[in-house]
Parts: C-alpha cells; sequence; structure tokens
C-alpha cells in the first residue's frame, strides 16, 4: 500500500477510473453501468497528511448524451452538466447531493483517469457549481410566487436552454436591491434582467443567441402581466440587458443576484437582508 503523500497526483476534478470506481464500491443508484465518480475536494486539502485531512469528497454522477443547456456553467446549483476533455472525451451529469466520502489510504492505490480530464475554464466552472449550493440567491417569496403563478420561471428557462452553452448566466435586479413587501397586483415588484453571454469563441453567435432570449423573456412577460389599458400588474419587466462576460463591472457582479433553475425564496418573518452573491 503505497500511503497517502504531499506528492498525491490527485486534483479537484479528476475522475476516478472504472477499476478505482468498481473496486470502491461506488455506483450511481439509476444508472450504474454509466457512474463517473469526480473529486470535490481541493487542491489544498487534497495534499494534507491523512491524520489532519483523513477523507476526500467525491461526486457520484453520470455519462450522459446530451447536454441540457439549463445546467451548464453552473446555471442550476443542483445539477451540473459539464464537458471532458481528452483521449476518451465524454458529457457528465453531476447532481450535488449525491455525494460521499473515501478515505485517502484506500485513494492512495488509485492513479486517477488519464485519458478524460476537465480544462481549465471547466474546472472553474465546477468550482463555481460546488461553492452555489452554500450561495444561493434568494428572493422573497411573493416575488416566487407570482413569477411562478404566470408560470414565467418556465418560460425563462425554456428560453435559455437552447443556448446553454451560450448564456452563462441570468441575473435579477428586483426593486434594486430595496425589500418592500409587494400585497396587492397593483403594487408591482420592479425587475431588471440580465443575460450575461460568452465572449468566444463566436461572439456575434452569443450575442444574438442573448438578443433573442431577451425578446423571448420580454414577450413572455408582456403576453401574461401587461395590459395595454391597465399597465403592469404584479411584477413590472422594466428592462433586459444583454452583456457579454468582458463587459460585466465588478460592481454589477456585487449587486446583482443570479437566478437560478432551482432557486429558492426567502422564507423568513420578517425577511432578512440577503448577501449579494
Amino acid at each position: 500500500m503505497p500511503g497517502w503523500s504531499r506528492n498525491t497526483p490527485w486534483r479537484q476534478g479528476h475522475l476516478l477510473t472504472a477499476e478505482a470506481v468498481t473496486a470502491i464500491g461506488l455506483a450511481h443508484t439509476e444508472f450504474p453501468t454509466d457512474t463517473l465518480v469526480v473529486i470535490a475536494t481541493h487542491d489544498c486539502d487534497l495534499t494534507q497528511h491523512p491524520d489532519r485531512e483523513p477523507q476526500v469528497e467525491v461526486v457520484i454522477g453520470r455519462r450522459i448524451m446530451e447536454i441540457d443547456g439549463n445546467y451548464t456553467h453552473a446555471k442550476s446549483s443542483r445539477t451540473l452538466h459539464i464537458s471532458f476533455e481528452g483521449d476518451e472525451p465524454l458529457l457528465a451529469e453531476f447532481v450535488t447531493t449525491n455525494k460521499t466520502c473515501i478515505d485517502k489510504n484506500i485513494l492512495a492505490d488509485f492513479e486517477p483517469e488519464s485519458r478524460t480530464r476537465l480544462l481549465p475554464s471547466n474546472i472553474t466552472v465546477f468550482q463555481l457549481w460546488l461553492a452555489s449550493r452554500y450561495r444561493r440567491s434568494a428572493f422573497p417569496d411573493e416575488f416566487e410566487r407570482r413569477l411562478s403563478d404566470a408560470k414565467l420561471n418556465a418560460k425563462i428557462a425554456k428560453a435559455v436552454k437552447p443556448h446553454g452553452d451560450l448564456i452563462t448566466a441570468v441575473f435579477f435586479d428586483v426593486d434594486e436591491g430595496q425589500e418592500v413587501a409587494r400585497t396587492t397586483p397593483d403594487d408591482v415588484y420592479v425587475l431588471d434582467i440580465y443575460l450575461l453571454h460568452t465572449v468566444e469563441p463566436d461572439f456575434n453567435m452569443a450575442e444574438t443567441a442573448a438578443n433573442n432570449v431577451m425578446a423571448a423573456i420580454e414577450n413572455a412577460f408582456k403576453a401574461k402581466l401587461y395590459n395595454a389599458q391597465t399597465g403592469w400588474q404584479y411584477i413590472e419587466l422594466r428592462h433586459v440587458e444583454v452583456i457579454s462576460q468582458h463587459a460585466l463591472t465588478y460592481s454589477q457582479s456585487q449587486f446583482l443576484k443570479k437566478w437560478r433553475l432551482d432557486h429558492i425564496s426567502l422564507g423568513a418573518d420578517p425577511q432578512q437582508p440577503l448577501l449579494d452573491e
């Protein structure tokens, strides 16, 4: 048994080989023959001696045949769809609740999968996804209810899905960050939406996709919540802005909140201030 050392070859984002998965006894509960196991523990913790950090956290996922755009770029904190490159490229799905730990002294008997790997950009996505479970944006219950009752959350998801690799994030600014209790249909939440798109490899394609999503969202909100005679009810969509990853300022990134497909509402009563994501 080689034992664990600071020179371990294991790094965050590495896959276990099929032999290691079988030997350790890990399997996806629904799709055992498609099982993939990825290292979630950070590199700094991996290098620690087992006496100090005895276990390695992993996520048990599976191979998939097709990427769902709503699960790319850590847009969902629950489910991640991501591509691995190399001699044997593959597409993978990971669900954040499907985690377990492996003793370092057991993992020391195995080497990482060398034929399949995450590119540096996707390692960053994987890290953001891991962190998002503990740093999700929360919105007022009443805002969530109004959005759901009008089925606009589903409309946004449907608009974004075909362009999942080009639209990297959807940000909401509700009431300019103020916590205001809304009770009547005429007492509307004011919503600004920002669609963040990629710049590479094709800026124009990504911008066009984002503009198409913008139009779909605007049409959906107007169809559900706007009347030419009475104006907006429940939620006023003030504007949708398309912005590239390079154009998003640090200030914007601090006050905007990501809208995720599995977003949670703020259920405290009275509602507490939110930390920006």
